[in-house]
This record gives structure tokens, sequence and C-alpha cells, in this order.
């Protein structure tokens, strides 16, 4: 059950600012990211598409799947994000056609000047990280999206989120001592970094083996690309 104390809502409050002010210069570099959505990508027909290239994954990412897969797939998503929310269930069932062949990697780029709750969200599945559960962390809150998007950043936590972790079996004072710890602040400061770097203007972005690639509206045309790459034989780290 979710604890609803003004202390919590205090302690939130506290991180949410202190998550601002670490990351506020890099908030204003990816300004005018915006979000897609499956019917609203940037699609194979755009003349303007540029396939940008991704950081190199590391042993710091969350990922899915053998790390010797010929086949990686990097989103680098937003968790407020409607569109990541949508393309959640796509992405997993692509993950799950292609269990022996594809490494699945998720990259946090909130987009802090339109979503509220993008920063303090982010914060939430790495701390549930720390414990072992990002990635039940990481699903709950795309499919609970709807119930906590609307929240104030300085609510969402003793509301939502410490729910969410008590029920995926968390240490839930722990949880939220990790909220604003270093490594949870300096991981979500490397995703972005290296967002920029790659310069993802919309969430969520695929890469796949480390290029961009235009965002599949279906499941067909995610399975065209991991052909593609399977036939190329391009490295999917460096």
């Amino acid at each position: 059950m979710a604890n609803n104390s003004s202390s919590g809502s205090g302690r939130t409050t506290a991180w949410f600012i202190v998550g601002f002010i670490v990351l506020v210069t890099v908030g204003v570099i990816i300004a005018g990211a915006i979000s897609s959505n499956p019917s609203n990508s940037s699609g194979t027909g755009n003349p303007n598409f540029v396939a940008t290239i991704a950081p190199a994954i590391t042993a710091a990412d969350w990922s899915q799947g053998s790390a010797s897969a010929p086949v990686s797939i990097i989103e680098y998503g937003d968790f407020e994000c409607p569109a990541c929310a949508e393309y959640a269930s796509l992405v997993k069932q692509v993950a799950q056609n292609n269990s022996s062949t594809v490494r699945f990697v998720f990259r946090n780029f909130p987009l802090y000047t339109i979503h509220p709750d993008a920063q303090i969200s982010s914060q939430a599945a790495e701390a549930a990280g720390l414990q072992g559960k990002y990635w039940q962390m990481h699903d709950l809150l795309y499919t609970k999206q709807n119930e906590w998007v609307t929240t104030a950043p300085d609510q969402v936590v003793p509301r939502y989120f410490d729910g969410y972790a008590q029920s995926m079996g968390l240490d839930v004072a722990k949880f939220n001592a990790d909220l604003g710890s270093s490594p949870v602040f300096a991981k979500i400061q490397a995703d972005v970094a290296g967002g920029t770097v790659a310069k993802i203007d919309h969430t969520p972005t695929f890469f796949i083996n480390l290029k961009q690639i235009p965002n599949p509206t279906n499941l067909s045309e995610f399975q065209k690309a991991i052909d593609q790459a399977l036939a190329s034989g391009t490295s999917t780290t460096k």
C-alpha cells in the first residue's frame, strides 16, 4: 500500500529538486525533443531521416538477452512518454520472438521540458534496479502509466511508486533512499549524455547494432530490421 505521509512527500520534493539541479543543463540541450508514436513515427519514408550512432553497450546498461547475441536493440525512452508506453508491448514481443538472437537495452532519455514526472520515474526504475528488479519496475511504469502520469512529481512516489516497489517485494526504505543516490543520478545523466551525442530528437528512438533506425510501425517492420542486421553481420556493441 502506498504511503501518503507528509514526510514522504517532503523527501520526494527533495529528490526531485536535486535531480533537476543535477540534470537541468542536459535538459536544456534536449529542450526541442518530442515524442513519437507508432502512427506518427520517423518512418521509413521520411526523407530527412539520418541514421546516427549510439554509444557502445557497456556493463552499466540494463539489458535482456545474451551479451553475445548477434543483434542488439537499444531504446532511448521516457517513462512518461505515451508513445514509449505504446511501443513497450511491441518491443517485448520482438524480444520474445528473437530471444536467441537479440539483446535488448533500455536507456533513459527523460524529456524534462514536457514531462514533469520523467525524471522521478527514471529514478524509480534505476532504484528498483539496485535491488535486482529493474525490468519489473520498467514494465510496471509503462503498464500503469495512465495511473500515475498526472500526479505531481513531489507526490508520485508516496502515492504510487512506493506501492509499486512494495508489490514487487522491494525494501521500500532502501528504494526511497536509492531514489536520491549518486549512482542513480549518474546512470540517468550518462544515458542522457549518450543520447545527446547520438542526436536523439524524439522518444522512443531505436538503434539496431548501434545504428539508429526509423521507428517501426508494426511487428513486421521491426522483424525486417532485425533480419537485415543478421544478414549484414555488423557488430552489436561497437
